[in-house]
């Protein structure tokens, strides 16, 4: 009789096995950058073949997609949940930043290489960036922001959320509490945008309280 398990072990196998891949080079891009290792640091630190790779990846750049892609659908996929039937600018904005600020709190390791292999992420016109401008958009519109202009503001909270995800990610310094940070990032980007501080600190505590328990869940 034909082993009908086969197939699903196979592709569990599969699947375990290009994690594996992955979970080693993020490790290696986040400490070294992606120019730095080549496909021999990634099967060893893997502990797989190097003809293994290239069943799952054409070479590094795909590989490098792959991470990339990953970490970033990940993100956009938790705020867009969030803000589902969310109309408040603030609210909005107080839980995009949260989530990112979480996500790297939880994983800086990944925080750190989805970074790296974003060289793109600072620029308003890229579609990962589609959900922040139009947030930003939202907000001056309903006058709940101010801002000289979209992409000064999108400069603002795109550095200031970059930065800090840098100084969560940070292993080797680490901030003492990461999520009493992330609440005065998130204030401060707030207050960048126009928000009263005490709204601010309100929304912020919210939201990172929020990332907090649902971490824990």
């Amino acid at each position: 009789m034909a082993d009908t398990a086969s197939p699903t072990r196979t592709i569990r196998k599969r699947e375990r096995t290009r994690g594996e891949l992955v979970a080693a080079a993020e490790t290696l891009v986040a400490a070294r950058g992606i120019d730095a290792i080549s496909i021999d640091d990634i099967v060893e630190a893997a502990d797989v073949a190097k003809g293994t790779f290239y069943t799952h990846f054409a070479d590094k750049d795909d590989l490098a997609a792959a991470i990339a892609l990953r970490g970033r659908m990940e993100l956009e996929a938790a705020i867009t949940t969030l803000n589902r039937g969310v109309t408040d600018a603030g609210e909005r904005m107080a839980n995009g930043l949260s989530t990112s600020l979480a996500f790297a709190i939880a994983n800086p390791i990944r925080a750190r290489a989805l970074l790296r292999l974003q060289p793109r992420a600072v620029d308003p016109a890229e579609q990962m960036n589609a959900g922040l401008r139009g947030d930003i958009l939202l907000g001056v519109k309903t006058k709940r922001f101010w801002a000289a202009s979209i992409d000064a503001a999108f400069a603002t909270v795109i550095g200031g959320t970059l930065s800090a995800i840098l100084r969560i990610s940070d292993t080797n310094h680490r901030v003492a509490d990461p999520h009493a940070f992330a609440t005065d990032v998130v204030t401060t980007l707030l207050v960048a945008l126009g928000l009263k501080q005490a709204e601010a600190k309100r929304l912020a505590s919210a939201a990172v309280t929020a990332r907090r328990k649902e971490a824990k869940s």
